[in-house]
């Protein structure tokens, strides 16, 4: 934990540290687990995030109209962006969790990453002041603020657009679970049947996922003549 603070370099209470960190299944049942788990501090985080980033937004785009601006806050603040920022911060290893959360893969989960990042906005808020939390926000998610929205759509559904717009049929994959003690799977994609991309995760949903931004790279549209 001392060694988070130090890498965070922000006065934040070690209560609240501790609790930003602490996965409703390590706690109680009703409303212990709320009370007493990052839940509460996740409510908090989530609106200091939404509101930091809208403001950058507001003031970094100003030739930007409001569905733009929409687009630019989704593709900084989705779950899986705050997850990412919350692996750059390494806080899965600090994660308090039930036995059998961290044997499931919650550790890497994007939901629980993303819950606990915005715990953490919240933790840092109440240990400090607006400003210092703004600084953080923005310095943390600098990667997801520059996000292009078109990458939003998922790369299984941007294969099978540009799959069936050249005449290779929609997509099928092959998906494994190869790890079953760590909820790993493995998945091959194919067009008019020659295999294309290959990916892993800690899903199917992750795997296939994979899978389709690897054939993404070999696949396109035809240039307009």
């Amino acid at each position: 934990m001392e060694e988070l603070k130090a890498r965070l370099a922000l006065p934040v209470t070690d209560e609240l540290l501790a609790l930003a960190l602490s996965h409703p299944s390590s706690v109680g049942e009703g409303l212990e687990r709320t009370l007493k788990s990052n839940q509460r501090l996740e409510f908090l985080g989530d609106a200091l995030v939404g509101a930091i980033v809208a403001a950058y937004f507001f003031d970094t785009e100003q030739q930007l109209p409001e569905g733009d601006l929409t687009k630019r806050k989704i593709a900084a603040v989705r779950q899986s962006a705050l997850a990412s920022a919350a692996r750059r911060l390494y806080l899965g290893q600090y994660l308090r969790m039930a036995r059998g959360e961290d044997s499931a893969g919650g550790r890497d989960r994007d939901s629980n990453l993303s819950d606990a990042f915005e715990a953490l906005v919240g933790a840092i808020f109440l240990s400090t002041d607006f400003e210092t939390t703004r600084e953080f926000v923005l310095k943390v998610l600098e990667p997801e603020l520059n996000t292009d929205p078109a990458t939003l759509v998922p790369a299984k559904n941007r294969l099978q657009e540009i799959s069936q717009a050249i005449g290779l049929g929609t997509p099928t994959y092959q998906t494994a679970q190869i790890a079953p003690n760590r909820h790993f799977f493995s998945s091959e994609v194919f067009l008019n049947g020659e295999k294309r991309g290959r990916g892993q995760g800690n899903s199917k949903k992750a795997a296939e996922e994979a899978a389709a931004q690897a054939a993404l790279k070999t696949v396109s549209l035809p240039t307009p003549i």
